[in-house]
């Protein structure tokens, strides 16, 4: 029989190397996501939405998503103006999030429900161009603006 001393060490190695398993990406800088939108618009979240795996709305919000699990959140936006796109945007479009954040439906509609901003996007899917930091705030519109007509 092992001694509790030798198993507390094992759980204690165990616990600090749990941070090193978060799932995270690296910041992107502005100017390259704006250049890889071709969807950019203001708009408000006014629905923050999850479905699993075979498309079945999920309403617990303790449902996570992460990597492992087949759940999908998707933020309802109203957009107000559109700044670029390719076709029309509808004036209701669902932008579906990274599902390999640790997540859950509560804590994104906390986050994300009411808030405004300018939102790049990609595909007809209305995809978010990067996991994250493609929500900007309505104030970084002159320079989102001007890296849009930047070479």
């Amino acid at each position: 029989m092992k001694s509790p001393a030798i198993l507390l060490a094992g759980l204690l190695c165990l616990g600090a190397a749990m941070p090193a398993l978060a799932t995270s990406v690296a910041p992107k800088p502005l100017q390259d996501m704006v250049a890889e939108a071709d969807q950019i618009v203001r708009a408000t979240v006014v629905a923050v939405e999850m479905v699993d795996g075979r498309g079945r709305s999920l309403t617990d919000p303790d449902a996570p998503t992460g990597p492992g699990v087949s759940n999908e959140i998707r933020l309802v936006l109203q957009v107000q103006d559109v700044l670029r796109s390719p076709r029309k945007v509808p004036g209701t479009i669902r932008v579906p999030l990274w599902t390999m954040w640790h997540d859950s439906l509560g804590r994104a509609r906390g986050a994300y429900l009411h808030s405004e901003g300018i939102f790049l996007l990609k595909s007809e899917r209305h995809a978010p161009v990067y996991p994250m930091d493609f929500q900007r705030p309505l104030e970084e519109r002159a320079r989102i603006q001007a890296l849009m007509g930047a070479p």
